[in-house]
């Protein structure tokens, strides 16, 4: 059977290659492929995919992709602290390299700010983001790969969000949760979970108390004097642009009862001109997880990207991984819209994620309307059963 579909993909693919578009009318076509660092040649996850100047699509955590395009349309990968490659879709490669930013010598950078000065300028321009933005509201759509033991379980989701700074108040607004049906389980002991709290991360968070009681490098000067270490260089991209990399470590000079204290570290690019956080690449440490009557340490690690596309810091995607010996997971955030002024807001969708999906439904044009960030293998396998 999997030789005959590889033989009826190989014969539809020379049709569609044989096929003239009529004039005036250009051509769909079904792009995937992978990116990769070009110095390392390691998989790049979480590249932003743009059409046209659009965001359509991440790459997943392989860094691989899929979407679908038009044959003249321009196509733009994009990452943080990376040269941008723009493409077109009839000379797309299967492996797309990207360049890293190179660090300019400690000689010849120059600033005019100390390092308070511009952590203050950032931790600034976040609170001001926050009053003007936090009643918008942003769709997206969310991803949780969850496995116990033996068994596991994806969700997946569309919602709406408070944006700006960190997401919060999500409502569900559909969704599906898919079963490893080869573990002769029918599914996870997960009637409890609130693994769709962990969006809330981020190096300044409002209005949760799920991470208020977590050290945050950029929550305000003293804590980051008190707490934090911290390293600024200076990187620039082939076109000339400027971004700080500023390194967030925890200091071993604290007292013991503080060094081990619940805390985020990282790395945070930071636009040189603006002062704009862009990115951070971080961990929250010392954080424990509660499975069933015990409460078992757990690392998590995160990567959050902002845009300002309405001059604010709006939450673009973020992806978490966390695992222990009993559990692992993955959660991915994407948004699909720009923001929108709702001064309603937002409704929570609860403390469980499980029965905010099944409240919420299952809507399967809203997975054909939008080019979602491909499913990794894992992946597929949880939601539809064992694939070819």
């Amino acid at each position: 059977m999997k030789q005959y579909m590889r033989h009826v993909a190989f014969f539809f693919f020379l049709t569609v290659l044989a096929l003239r578009p009529q004039a005036g009318l250009a051509e769909e076509l079904t792009l995937q492929g992978r990116v990769v660092d070009a110095e390392t040649g390691q998989p790049l996850p979480y590249v932003n995919i743009l059409v046209n100047d659009t965001v359509r699509t991440l790459t997943n955590i392989d860094g691989e992709f899929k979407l679908q395009a038009d044959e003249e349309a321009r196509l733009t990968f994009s990452f943080i602290g990376y040269d941008k490659r723009k493409l077109l879709p009839k000379k797309l490669p299967e492996v797309i390299k990207l360049k890293p930013y190179a660090t300019l010598m400690q000689e010849v950078m120059v600033s005019p700010m100390t390092q308070k000065e511009l952590i203050g300028r950032i931790i600034d321009s976040l609170k001001t983001d926050y009053q003007e933005g936090k009643q918008w509201t942003r769709k997206y759509f969310f991803r949780a790969l969850m496995e116990e033991n033996t068994v596991s379980f994806v969700a997946e989701a569309f919602m709406t969000a408070h944006p700006v700074v960190n997401v919060r108040s999500a409502e569900v607004t559909s969704g599906l949760l898919g079963y490893d049906k080869s573990s002769g389980k029918e599914q996870m002991n997960i009637n409890s979970s609130n693994i769709h709290r962990l969006i809330e991360l981020a190096p300044k968070t409002y209005a949760t108390t799920f991470w208020k009681p977590v050290v945050k490098p950029l929550s305000a000067l003293p804590t980051w004097e008190g707490f934090y270490k911290t390293k600024v260089e200076t990187i620039r991209g082939e076109e000339g642009k400027d971004l700080y990399r500023i390194t967030f470590s925890w200091r071993k000079s604290l007292l013991p009862m503080d060094y081990k204290r619940a805390h985020i570290t990282g790395t945070a690019f930071v636009d040189a001109e603006t002062c704009h956080l862009l990115r951070f690449d971080g961990a929250a440490n010392n954080c424990k997880v509660r499975m069933g009557i015990l409460s078992v340490p757990i690392n998590i690690d995160f990567h959050l990207e902002y845009d300002y596309s309405r001059g604010v810091a709006s939450v673009s995607n973020l992806a978490i991984h966390g695992s222990n010996d009993f559990l692992s997971y993955r959660v991915l955030l994407f948004a699909l819209e720009g923001d929108k002024l709702d001064g309603d807001g937002t409704k929570a969708s609860g403390p469980n994620i499980v029965t905010a999906l099944k409240q919420a439904g299952y809507d399967e044009s809203e997975w054909s309307k939008y080019d979602i960030i491909k499913r990794t293998r894992q992946e597929e396998e949880r939601v539809f059963g064992n694939v070819p």
